[in-house]
């Protein structure tokens, strides 16, 4: 398969979606609760999903392919960003460096009339630093991170082709 601008579009974008499927899947499939940096990591994939069918219609219906070059420009340097994030959040949970202080899992909120040992025990609080799931050594973030990386390199090579 050659990979034109066009070709690399289907890919990165069925790379997002199936980032975004799987961790959707393990939040609420598998409850795996995600702490506030793994939300905000999702957020270039979101981003790239919409950014990459706008690119695909605009070469449907009219003459898009300048429009998609910018287009995959610009979600290469986004994705690569998104890569740096969750190399940032790994070092995090690697005790690299410091996490933000904010980054504890959700609060808890109690106003008495609940029963807080049934409030305790039905939430799953995940702070930043605590990888809840690995693989191969590699957390969720990690994974983030090269699946990221994997897409900047995409975009790179496409835009590298002359066509």
């Amino acid at each position: 398969m050659n990979l034109t601008y066009k070709n690399s579009l289907w890919m990165i974008l069925a790379l997002a979606l199936t980032a975004i499927g799987t961790a959707l899947y393990y939040e609420y499939a598998l409850n795996y609760q995600p702490c506030a940096l793994c939300y905000e990591e999702r957020i270039p994939y979101y981003i790239l999903i919409a950014v990459s069918v706008l690119a695909l219609v605009a070469d449907r219906f009219m003459d898009g392919k300048i429009i998609g070059k910018m287009l995959i420009g610009a979600l290469g340097i986004l994705m690569f960003l998104g890569s740096l994030y969750g190399v940032y959040h790994a070092g995090i949970e690697w005790d690299f460096w410091a996490g933000p202080s904010t980054c504890t899992g959700a609060a808890l909120s109690f106003d008495g009339s609940t029963d807080l040992l049934s409030l305790v025990t039905s939430i799953k609080i995940v702070p930043c630093d605590v990888a809840n799931w690995r693989l191969f050594g590699i957390s969720f973030a990690g994974y983030n991170a090269l699946t990221a990386m994997l897409m900047a390199v995409i975009c790179g090579l496409a835009l590298n082709k002359n066509r």
